[in-house]
């Protein structure tokens, strides 16, 4: 894992195609020497929660959540698994971050606060 401080990040962020009310943003992390000038990018890890904010390499502000209730922890329910699944993932993927990894962060527009799906895609050798 590497130290935060030596990370940078570059921010681009675009319409989903045909579905215009939703974005793309990418997430390209680098050495502190690959930091764009105004994009930043911090997130935080909490009791059942991970919310993201950033600011892209254009100056544009975004923002997600990824949550799941604990009180159903053990529910069998497809949909309280795939957040528990998704919470769970998604920790492990912020927390050992790395220079060389790009996230691929799927919201929508309309609010800063809306969940969302991020993916995770490393590159060995970096």
């Amino acid at each position: 894992m590497s130290n935060a401080s030596s990370l940078g990040v570059n921010i681009t962020e675009k319409p989903r195609p045909g579905v215009p009310q939703a974005r793309w943003t990418d997430v390209v992390i680098g050495d502190n020497y690959a930091q764009h000038q105004t994009a930043k990018f911090s997130y935080t890890v909490s009791n059942y929660s991970v919310t993201f904010n950033w600011t892209t390499n254009d100056g544009a502000t975004g923002g997600c959540h990824i949550n799941y209730d604990v009180n159903r922890d053990s529910s069998s329910d497809w949909d309280y698994q795939v957040a528990k699944r998704r919470y769970n993932n998604t920790k492990e993927m912020l927390l050992n971050l790395k220079a060389g990894d790009h996230l691929f962060i799927q919201s929508a527009f309309a609010s800063n606060t809306t969940s969302c799906e991020v993916t995770l895609k490393h590159n060995i050798g970096f």
